[in-house]
């Protein structure tokens, strides 16, 4: 029998982590660190993979996939890493800034047990790394019982479904993947169903779509507010995500200034920001994506911001910051800046993709214009008179897009609903039911092995 077993903590979105076994065959799929936890309560249940460990498959390298990884690679050191190659690009400069990150929390905020994993551990992970191509069958080894296939999932660039192969019966893993195209990033490329098994992310499924309000929408409205901005002699912030977000933004903001629909105007990136952009552009033929032959260091020619620039910085009208955290995290650039912004009613903040609420960029997408937020000042909260509006320029699946894809594409019997917070994973499992009243539809409880496959009758 062939077992699966969820290493996260909870049924929520976090540190997605996920354990299949047969006979003497295990692979991990992703070793995530949850986004909205610390220390050791961030990682997935280490103390549930079994010592002899073959293999760790990443479907992408997002934190909340990777970031546990170098822990997981330490104890078990014969595990063999596989992924893409613009994964592996991607990875490992953003499990150093992970170091980075835990060093300076030790420092500032007492945090004596990070950081939980140093640079030398991530460079001896980075020594078992394998990369893998798309549509193209893999093992650990030769005696596996469990066979392998990626296929682009149109996330990010690099992502991938994967597709799982045992005892003549097909699972697929959805990672995280999106069914429409981005600026840069082209849909999912779906695999043949039907399939036994899918192991779905439910990230959307507590937000519903608005009829008309696509992509094409959102990218628009969007375009309009930072017109709208620059014209009554403002500057716009967006806070971005590092990796995925910030090569999508400048890809769309460089097509706008060709097409007249936004003016010339400087646009600054974090450092990080920079790093993982230019992977994007050495990636550019290696992976899926639109705009194969567009180059956006050299051609947007976004400018790399100094946060050490911040104590003197006059914001100036009619440019564009775009800075990580996409979150806010105090400490991070876009929640230093964003105290510029606060007072001056002419700019704007906006928000281009997915805000926890209960992080600064949750409470002040809440507060609004016109309200107050706390952001960690003394003297309590402060005024927000800059405009602050929400663009939904998502890289996941809607979840009416996913249910279709389901029902439709991949029409599987059993359907193991994870990477969801409870209700979204709830309004799933209710609208699979409804549509399709013979699956199998199960949310796999934390640490306890469960059949991968539906019974056969």
């Amino acid at each position: 029998m062939v077992t699966f077993t969820n290493l996260t903590r909870a049924p929520e979105i976090g540190a997605n982590s996920y354990l299949i076994q047969k006979g003497e065959s295990s692979v991990m799929l992703d070793a995530g660190m949850h986004p909205r936890r610390d220390g050791w309560d961030a990682t997935p249940l280490l103390d549930q993979i079994p010592q002899d460990l073959d293999a760790i498959i990443l479907s992408h390298a997002h934190h909340d996939h990777i970031g546990a990884l170098p822990l997981v690679s330490q104890a078990h050191p014969h595990a063999k890493v596989f992924m893409t190659s613009a994964t592996a690009a991607l990875a490992e400069p953003l499990l150093h800034n992970s170091v980075n990150v835990m060093t300076r929390q030790r420092r500032e905020l007492g945090r004596m047990d990070y950081p939980l994993y140093t640079h030398r551990t991530v460079d001896d992970s980075a020594v078992t790394w394998e990369l893998a191509p798309l549509n193209r069958p893999f093992r650990a080894d030769s005696s596996s019982e469990l066979e392998f296939v990626f296929h682009d999932a149109g996330h990010v660039l690099g992502s991938v479904l994967t597709e799982i192969r045992a005892e003549e019966r097909r699972a697929l893993y959805t990672g995280d993947l999106n069914l429409q195209r981005q600026s840069l990033m082209l849909p999912c490329q779906t695999p043949t169903g039907p399939f036994d098994t899918l192991i779905m992310e439910t990230t959307r499924g507590a937000q519903p779509a608005i009829p008309g309000q696509d992509r094409a929408y959102f990218e628009e409205e969007l375009l309009t507010a930072i017109r709208t901005t620059f014209e009554r002699g403002g500057a716009v912030l967006m806070p971005v995500f590092a990796m995925g977000k910030t090569q999508e933004v400048i890809t769309l903001l460089h097509h706008a200034r060709l097409a007249g629909k936004i003016p010339s105007a400087p646009v600054y990136i974090g450092g990080l920001g920079r790093a993982m952009t230019e992977v994007y552009d050495r990636q550019r033929t290696l992976a899926p994506r639109q705009h194969a032959n567009f180059r956006l260091i050299p051609e947007a020619q976004p400018e790399t911001f100094d946060p050490r620039r911040l104590p003197s910085l006059r914001l100036r009208a009619g440019h564009i910051y775009l800075l990580s955290a996409g979150m806010m995290t105090p400490k991070t650039t876009s929640h230093t800046i964003a105290r510029l912004f606060f007072p001056r009613e002419h700019d704007s903040i906006l928000f281009v993709g997915y805000t926890e609420p209960s992080s600064p960029a949750g409470l002040l997408r809440k507060a609004g214009q016109g309200g107050t937020v706390d952001w960690g000042e003394q003297g309590g909260s402060l005024p927000v008179r800059c405009e602050v509006r929400h663009f939904d320029l998502t890289a996941h699946a809607t979840r009416e897009d996913l249910l279709r894809w389901v029902t439709e594409d991949i029409k599987p019997s059993r359907v193991l609903l994870v990477h969801g917070d409870p209700d979204a994973q709830s309004w799933f499992a209710s609208a699979l039911a409804a549509s399709r009243p013979g699956m199998e539809i199960v949310q796999p409880p934390p640490g306890l092995p469960i059949p991968l496959f539906r019974k056969l009758s």
